[in-house]
């Protein structure tokens, strides 16, 4: 049998030391150098081991500052009606929202076109950071039609958007479109998360809409791949 390699064996050292509890959640693990000279190897291939572990979501590569053993992830279940904070909080997490952007823009073509809006319909965007547990995991864009909701970026958007506007505007989405792929973070979605970009990321589309058909929100977040994962529960037929 081919020997396994280098890199595969050191990265299975480090899955049984995390496995064992060597080292705690968010806790620094040693060096590429550390780990180069412990194995007597290169960088590149010490490298290549934490590269695997971060794919495996066991760890992850925080800017600047080395690797570090990654928190459980938290359940997301998109066909739940639940607002981040409960649902992160309801796992036994602590979870806070700030705020980045707040602004007044034209809605972009495309998606005017998509939503059925006119081009050059002004849109309120807002753009979040989100953590869990202190540590940010997603960048959260939202675009919301002003009509339903004028004025809403004079409260404070550092809570759940949905409660804000179920009680100041009466507001409730009764249609979703929800869509959920992988993708890389682009440099300032990583940057915002502390991460490198090139990361690997999870992305999540949704469009809500009211009673009579009309937009509300489109909500895109990039999230940390490594921060959650989906779970659905299925009734049979």
């Amino acid at each position: 049998m081919e020997k396994r390699a280098l890199y595969l064996r050191i990265r299975d050292y480090l899955a049984a030391d995390i496995a064992a509890g060597k080292w705690a959640e968010n806790e620094k693990l040693p060096s590429e150098r550390q780990l180069s000279e412990q194995f007597n190897t290169t960088r590149v291939t010490a490298r290549q081991a934490l590269t695997q572990l971060e794919a495996e979501g066991l760890i992850f590569r925080s800017n600047r500052r080395g690797w570090f053993v990654t928190p459980p992830r938290i359940n997301y279940d998109p066909s739940r009606d639940m607002g981040f904070v409960r649902y992160v909080e309801d796992q036994g997490f602590s979870a806070r929202t700030q705020t980045l952007e707040k602004k007044l823009i034209e809605l972009p073509d495309h998606i005017a076109d998509e939503v059925g809006l006119d081009r050059g319909t002004p849109v309120y965007e807002i753009l979040r950071r989100r953590y869990i547990n202190d540590r940010p995991c997603l960048i959260e864009k939202i675009f919301l039609n002003p009509k339903h909701c004028p004025g809403v970026l004079q409260h404070s958007l550092d809570r759940s958007l949905w409660s804000l506007l179920k009680a100041e505007y009466d507001l409730v989405p009764v249609e979703r479109h929800l869509e959920i792929y992988p993708q890389t973070l682009e440099q300032p979605i990583a940057e915002a998360l502390d991460a490198n970009t090139g990361t690997s990321g999870l992305y999540i589309r949704r469009i809500c809409r009211d009673q009579n058909g009309d937009f509300l929100e489109l909500d895109e977040e990039f999230w940390l791949h490594n921060a959650l994962k989906v779970v659905v529960s299925v009734m049979p037929d």
